[in-house]
């Protein structure tokens, strides 16, 4: 949603966009403005609309905000797969002596993967590791580095053996 506020600053829609993305973020203007260190009473006359012309740094420290609150706050990967495996994804990684948020974004079919991942990449995200055939599709429509989920023999034969304990 934060793209979405950045892309209405100076309509007439900035207003309700940005009370929108704060009300996605499951926060009041009074719990993000204390939240995010900014001014309750600049965020209230915005979403009200009596105030339409926004300065420069307010607008990119309201994006900055809401990006944190989605999950885009530093380097971040996003995981786009079935809702039961995000869930059970680390919450961080290290890598190359960086540490990267793992953003995940439940998917059920392979066209959600793919709207997942054009919305991740619009959103900034430094990556996407999807499912490995959404994955061929997504290198062609995004410009994020994309990574197939590799499936080692471990973990397809415990993926195989819990299954067959189902079976009986």
């Amino acid at each position: 949603m934060w793209r979405d506020v950045q892309l209405a600053a100076g309509t007439e829609e900035f207003s309700s966009t940005l009370e929108a993305a704060i009300n996605a973020c499951g926060l009041t203007v009074k719990e993000f403005a204390k939240r995010h260190d900014l001014s309750e009473s600049t965020l209230y006359k915005i979403t009200s609309g009596d105030r339409t012309n926004v300065r420069v740094e307010t607008l990119q420290s309201i994006t900055a905000a809401l990006r944190e609150e989605e999950g885009y706050g530093g380097r971040t990967i996003g995981l786009i797969t079935t809702r039961g495996a995000c869930d059970r994804a680390p919450s961080s990684i290290e890598a190359g002596g960086e540490t990267y948020t793992i953003k995940p974004l439940p998917a059920q079919t392979i066209e959600d993967e793919i709207i997942k991942g054009v919305q991740a990449d619009r959103d900034g995200i430094d990556g996407i590791v999807c499912g490995p055939i959404a994955a061929v599709t997504l290198e062609q429509v995004v410009d994020v580095p994309v990574g197939g989920l590799q499936f080692t023999q471990d973990l397809i034969r415990e993926s195989m053996t819990d299954f067959a304990g189902r079976l009986d």
